[in-house]
């Protein structure tokens, strides 16, 4: 009797488990995965270099906690304010950036980007090269931009001036 309970139980459990494994497998499918860093590091970068406002939006944070600082040293700190430069940007069919991803650090909620560009303001135009530093945040599931660093990398003819 006891052995009848016991293998009564064993089937019992195992029944539940299997049923628990075939909820969750079956829900996992249906949810839609969340972008790794690198695929919403892309995204960012693709709509930046496809001028694609619409594809930009989205990848900023949606609180007005954003900062732009470009390499001069002017500095965006709205959410609205970025997203108008960017309109205005991106309305210059002209300009060339050709940004190159030099290291990323990923962590469980932020994650930051740093990158090298040549950015000219036409095709054939004289290059400038800048770090740039992208600091992105989860936000509902998502990777969104909450800071954005441009420096401009001086070349040795513009270094700093000896005031002697």
């Amino acid at each position: 009797m006891i052995t009848n309970r016991i293998r009564g139980m064993t089937i019992g459990l195992l029944a539940g488990l299997v049923a628990f494994f075939v909820a969750t497998t079956s829900q996992a499918g249906t949810e839609e995965a969340a972008p790794s860093f690198q695929e919403a590091l892309q995204q960012h970068l693709d709509a930046i270099l496809d001028k694609d406002l619409d594809a930009y939006v989205p990848t900023l944070t949606a609180s007005d906690d954003l900062m732009l600082i470009f390499p001069a040293g002017e500095l965006i700190d709205t959410r609205e304010g970025i997203i108008e430069f960017h309109c205005n940007w991106f309305a210059d069919e002209n300009w060339v950036m050709e940004p190159e991803v030099v290291k990323t650090i990923v962590g469980s909620d932020q994650a930051t980007a740093v990158l090298r560009y040549q950015y000219r303001d036409t095709a054939d135009g004289e290059p400038r090269s800048s770090w740039l530093v992208l600091v992105f945040q989860q936000e509902d599931g998502q990777w969104r931009l909450v800071h954005d660093q441009n420096t401009r990398i001086m070349s040795q003819d513009e270094g700093p001036q000896d005031e002697g």
